[in-house]
């Protein structure tokens, strides 16, 4: 949250034949629940896609009676291409400097907005609101198959995008500040329908934001019926497994360069060995004639959108990746040493690969991401109840 002035925080509600919804909705957001938050200037968009019930003009209806009410009114193109609209519209006209993701339906409860306005004036720049933590819920009225289809899609994003930390990846209400979003490309979401949450979700963490879930209940819708579908379900795990694709080019690269590493790595190793160096030796100076191949084809090719460029800081790198690698040295010094002890010296190729591939990849590759390159952010913190 931006200090010294009065953030603007827009709460987009896309709407579709919600006719029996969005006067009783604008009606609590605007006379009971906006009024109760201070510090922060918050107004309500409606995004509608020309809805044939005559949502638009309740409305404008609306409007003509407060001042924190806009309309956005748009073609049909599914949850997902509305919401993008609406973050736009909010973002250039309304000079948003976050966002709400909420439902017309009475799902999301109007009173949660608060709670997720408290947590972005805390600090958060990305608050999900959650059925899945402690004090969250799901509708009780659902059947057996629906809370399952629930739980498990969010546990399948979670598993495959390696998001431990976030126990709801599929919510729909979310805060979102705009100094992530503008950074998404909303154009180009991989859905224009209910998996776009998962599309923004996914690039603002993988952007460091610092990201709070709070506990919501979701209800059942009161009136109207569910436009949720199969389809829907099946676009969600597409996007998923799109979105982990788009991810893994990277480690694709990074293996790679390690194996070119390794083929340096175990030459060294021999030729060391054969010089008289004992196999934990040996294999300590391959790996640092390694470390020297990994950093220059890692820096001009896997990381080449965050390459080091400037001699200083190449110089600097250079050092703090020798320093960080060290760790990988010395695991596999002692991998090697302890197992050519155990098995023989005529094991110790097949030592290596053992010690590169369970110990050594995995260790390099956060330590490059996390310390070298800083392509991973830890920005994630729990909500505390105060």
């Amino acid at each position: 949250m931006k200090k010294g002035k009065t953030n603007r925080v827009i709460v987009i509600v896309p709407t579709y034949n919600e006719a029996e919804n969005i006067g009783r909705m604008l009606d609590g957001l605007v006379g009971r629940i906006l009024p109760k938050i201070k510090g922060v200037d918050v107004e309500v968009l409606v995004v509608d896609s020309r809805s044939p019930d005559g949502t638009a003009n309740i409305v404008r209806e609306k409007m003509k009676k407060s001042g924190k009410i806009t309309l956005l009114q748009t073609d049909k193109g599914g949850l997902g291409a509305d919401y993008a609209k609406g973050m736009r519209y909010a973002m250039e006209k309304m000079k948003a400097d976050a966002v709400i993701e909420f439902d017309a339906d009475f799902q999301h409860d109007p009173k949660d907005i608060p709670k997720l306005i408290g947590a972005y004036k805390n600090g958060a720049d990305y608050v999900i609101g959650s059925r899945y933590v402690k004090g969250g819920r799901i509708p009780k009225e659902w059947g057996l198959h629906r809370k399952a289809m629930s739980f498990f899609g969010s546990l399948f994003a979670r598993v495959v995008f390696v998001m431990p930390q976030i126990h709801d990846l599929t919510s729909g209400m979310k805060l979102t500040s705009a100094r992530y979003l503008k950074r998404v490309d909303l154009d180009n979401l991989l859905s224009k329908y209910y998996a776009y949450k998962i599309h923004i979700l996914h690039d603002v963490v993988r952007m460091g934001a610092k990201t709070v879930e709070i506990p919501i209940i979701f209800h059942e819708r009161e009136r109207g019926s569910s436009k949720i579908s199969r389809k829907d379900l099946i676009d969600s795990f597409v996007v998923v497994v799109k979105l982990r694709i788009r991810d893994s080019k990277r480690f694709i690269k990074f293996g790679i360069v390690g194996f070119v590493g390794y083929v340096i790595n175990a030459t060294g190793l021999e030729v060391f060995f054969r010089l008289g160096f004992t196999p934990g030796v040996a294999a300590a100076i391959g790996a640092e004639l390694a470390i020297v191949s990994n950093f220059s084809l890692n820096n001009v090719w896997t990381f080449k959108k965050d390459k080091i460029t400037s001699a200083r800081k190449i110089l600097y790198k250079f050092f703090q990746f020798n320093m960080t690698s060290l760790g990988a040295v010395i695991i596999q010094g002692l991998v090697v040493g302890i197992g050519t002890g155990i098995f023989g010296n005529q094991w110790r190729q097949v030592i290596l690969v053992f010690a590169v591939g369970l110990f050594v990849v995995p260790y390099n590759y956060a330590t490059y991401n996390l310390f070298i390159w800083r392509t991973w952010k830890i920005p994630f913190q729990k909500w505390q109840r105060t």
